[in-house]
């Protein structure tokens, strides 16, 4: 059979059933938006890896040949409702299943994010679209329930998964940004295919030394802290609180320290590049990672060793106690301990 009839030469189109009708008919236009969004869903899950993304939107796709047979047999004898409830609470299960795994979102997002957010994001208008000449059939006819309620989920489900495309990317993208360094000992060699790489860690003498130090300035400005020293891995080294230092800071000056390690920047830096549309934006999220200031890295040429992270008292305190143990760390690897 030829793809081409020629039946529609003269501006009509065959709905369920084969009655003609005009191809401006508001059914035309409801199913053919239909087909627009089911091509653009197509799109975007041609480009996603994630298995059970594709799994979902083949399914979503599935159910649109259904939605548009419904839309294209109204008014005729040949008319069935094909979209039920259990359709509906699928893209509700979805919605909800997805929300619980991106972070809350304040404000408008720009499309385009990822390539496959952006599909899905021209997904959505499509799907926008044909609600809205559906809402306008409504005047004709009767319009099955089910099928409104599933348009109107569509869209949400489609921005949802777009939603979390982009936060897979956003986490992505931060953890290609993170240097972890595997040491153990004053030096430690490690092997490579550019041959031996001597990369030097932060011992226990010198933590305590600096720490032992922080305490001193702490109790020069009146303030208990607590101070955290990790290594380059953001494993703990030395936690020290001081007497009637807030109970929080012992998890607030860790999570500085393991911050300024994994990120390799002071964690007053990384404040508005966690802000919407900033390249760490939700990855505070994941609970270990804090961008007030108070954390710092500790390096030797350039090689982060370490990082110190101070809470207990405002930010400005908890900087400048935690600047301080920079100063220490950087006088000890130049002169030593100090005896």
């Amino acid at each position: 059979m030829k793809i081409y009839t020629k039946t529609g030469d003269k501006g009509s189109t065959s709905l369920v059933g084969g009655e003609r009708t005009n191809k401006y008919d508001l059914r035309v236009w409801a199913y053919g938006s239909i087909d627009e969004a089911n091509s653009s869903i197509g799109l975007a899950r041609a480009y996603i890896e994630d298995k059970k993304l594709k799994d979902k939107l083949l399914k979503i796709q599935k159910t649109l040949f259904e939605v548009a047979a419904e839309l294209a047999s109204l008014g005729t004898d040949h008319y069935k409702d094909r979209i039920k409830d259990e359709d509906v609470v699928s893209l509700e299960n979805t919605i909800d299943d997805l929300d619980k795994m991106r972070p809350i979102q304040n404000g408008f997002i720009v499309p385009g994010g990822t390539v496959e957010s952006a599909h899905l994001d021209v997904a959505r208008t499509d799907v926008r679209r044909a609600e809205r000449y559906i809402s306008q059939l409504k005047n004709h006819y009767e319009v099955n329930s089910s099928l409104q309620r599933y348009i109107n989920r569509l869209s949400d489900a489609i921005y949802a998964i777009a939603r979390y495309l982009d936060y897979k990317d956003i986490l992505k993208r931060a953890e290609e940004k993170l240097t972890t360094f595997k040491v153990s000992g004053e030096i430690h060699e490690s092997s490579s295919e550019k041959g031996l790489v001597a990369k030097k860690t932060l011992g226990r003498e010198i933590a305590e030394y600096i720490t032992k130090k922080c305490i001193e300035k702490s109790q020069k400005i009146g303030v208990p802290m607590v101070i955290c020293i990790v290594d380059p891995d953001g494993n703990t080294v030395l936690l020290e609180r001081m007497d009637n230092s807030l109970l929080i800071s012992l998890k607030v000056a860790l999570k500085k320290a393991y911050t300024a390690a994994a990120l390799k920047s002071p964690t007053g830096d990384l404040y508005e590049a966690s802000l919407p549309g900033g390249d760490f934006y939700g990855l505070t999220h994941d609970g270990n990672v804090l961008t007030f200031s108070g954390g710092f890295p500790l390096k030797v040429d350039d090689q982060i060793v370490g990082a110190i992270g101070v809470s207990g008292g405002t930010v400005d305190e908890d900087t400048s106690v935690s600047e301080y143990g920079v100063k220490v760390f950087e006088e000890v690897i130049k002169n030593g301990i100090k005896r």
